[in-house]
């Protein structure tokens, strides 16, 4: 397992607190220019708006409930290719608001993982949330997310990937040492307080994992390596 520090939970809090401020900024001037223009708001930028701060706040209590249970989590065979392409699917128009594609590569077959399967699709779209917005704030690269799944050594991966070229395992482990203490603790991706990254790792270190920076087919991002069921059988 990963010697990445934990964010305490009250730094968690506060890191979550802090990125709320985004959606329920944007929400609050589309109805101040509402008003003083007399035209309708944008009932889709609304509802996207709406929908990331409460799948953020879903996802934190769900990581916080998942790790207080975690010596008796019940994990069950979970298909991580279509938990990505649910995950994609349900950040679609998120994306398309910032100006981000989505790719989803799954090169092959693979045999399920075992994880909690409401926590790995919790956790791979608040990644998501949180890299959508750091690509759109990069200058090279283009504005393309990729999510991708594949073999590595200790089990199957799963990761989303972009044009992060200042990204390392240097800095993710001062990001999160930094969660809730810092407003930008992220810097390398983002300036915000990348709080989808941190509830991300809080749900995925309940199922025995944990966030690291990874490269796949030229490209870097955060991956989680998740074993899969049969490696559980009894012999």
């Amino acid at each position: 397992m990963s010697t990445m520090p934990t964010p305490p939970a009250a730094e968690l809090l506060a890191s979550v607190a802090e990125q709320l401020k985004v959606p329920l900024t944007t929400i609050a001037r589309q109805a101040e220019l509402s008003q003083l223009t007399d035209q309708a708001m944008d009932a889709g930028l609304l509802q996207t708006q709406a929908t990331v701060a409460l799948t953020l706040v879903d996802s934190y209590l769900l990581g916080l409930q998942l790790l207080e249970a975690q010596g008796s989590l019940a994990l069950e065979p979970v298909s991580v290719a279509s938990t990505l392409y649910e995950v994609a699917h349900q950040l679609h128009g998120f994306a398309r608001t910032y100006g981000v594609t989505l790719d989803l590569t799954i090169d092959g077959r693979y045999e399920p993982v075992m994880a909690h399967r409401a926590g790995l699709c919790a956790a791979l779209t608040s990644l998501g949330y949180a890299l959508v917005e750091a690509q759109a704030a990069q200058s090279a690269g283009g504005r393309r997310l990729h999510f991708a799944v594949h073999r590595g050594a200790g089990g199957i991966v799963a990761g989303l990937y972009g044009s992060y070229e200042s990204l390392g395992s240097a800095q993710l482990r001062s990001a999160l040492a930094l969660c809730g203490r810092a407003r930008q603790p992220f810097t390398a991706l983002a300036a915000t307080s990348s709080a989808g990254i941190f509830v991300a790792d809080t749900i995925l270190q309940a199922m025995t994992t944990r966030l690291r920076v990874a490269r796949h087919q030229h490209q870097t991002g955060l991956a989680a390596t998740l074993l899969p069921s049969h490696q559980l059988q009894l012999v």
